[in-house]
C-alpha cells in the first residue's frame, strides 16, 4: 500500500514538473529580445499617481464588528447570570443539608 502511494506521488510530481518548467522559460525570451529591463525605481516613476486630496477612511465591516462585540458581551453576561443562579442553588442546597445534619443531631 505504501509503495502504491509513493508511486502515485512520484507520478504526480513528474507530471507537474514539466508544466512548472514551461512557465519558468516563458520569461526568458522576453529578456532575450533586446529590451532592457526597468529598475524598480523607474517602474515606480512610470506608475506614480499623485494624491488629489484627503480621503476618508472607510471600514466596510464596521457594523459587523460592533455586532460581533455586542453578541460576545451579551453571551458573557448571560453566562455570568447562569453561574450566579447555579451558585445560589448550590448555596441553598448546602444550607438545607447543613440544617438536616443539625436536625438529625450529627453536627
Amino acid at each position: 500500500m505504501h509503495a502504491l502511494i509513493a508511486a502515485l506521488v512520484l507520478a504526480c510530481t513528474l507530471l507537474i514538473s514539466p508544466a512548472a518548467r514551461a512557465q519558468d522559460t516563458g520569461a526568458e525570451p522576453e529578456a532575450a529580445s533586446g529590451q532592457a529591463e526597468e529598475t524598480p525605481a523607474e517602474e515606480r516613476a512610470t506608475q506614480f499617481v499623485g494624491v488629489t486630496g484627503p480621503e476618508a477612511e472607510s471600514i466596510p465591516g464596521g457594523g459587523l464588528l460592533l455586532a460581533a462585540y455586542a453578541v460576545v458581551w451579551i453571551l458573557i453576561f448571560l453566562y455570568l447570570l447562569r453561574m450566579r443562579g447555579l451558585q445560589r442553588q448550590t448555596a441553598e442546597e448546602l444550607e438545607r443539608l447543613s440544617a438536616e445534619l443539625r436536625a438529625s443531631g450529627g453536627g
